[in-house]
């Protein structure tokens, strides 16, 4: 059987902005997915009315994945951002 295309779609704000009619037609879609970036970094995650309510009643294994996925991507882009903030040339002595 031949692997499921992602349900996921990474789109950027200007890409929202020109196919909004587009994206909101996609939504209608309960498997349909959005994590909407600013500057290649995950913002929000976009996903329709009643796959929201779907959530609300009991996520499923996909949506559990998808769960796990974003937050490995939001934590390594925070640990990557902490590490740009520590001042260089000063050592810690342990």
């Amino acid at each position: 059987m031949p692997p499921s295309p992602s349900r996921v779609r990474f789109i950027g704000s200007r890409e929202l902005h020109r196919d909004l009619p587009k994206v909101l037609d996609n939504l209608e879609n309960r498997d349909c997915r959005y994590v909407l970036t600013i500057h290649s970094k995950p913002k929000a995650v976009m996903i329709g009315a009643e796959a929201f309510l779907s959530l609300l009643r009991g996520a499923t294994p996909e949506d559990r994945l998808l769960a796990l996925q974003l937050g490995a991507l939001v934590q390594g882009l925070e640990s990557s951002h902490v590490d740009a903030e520590e001042p260089e040339g000063d050592l810690v002595e342990v």
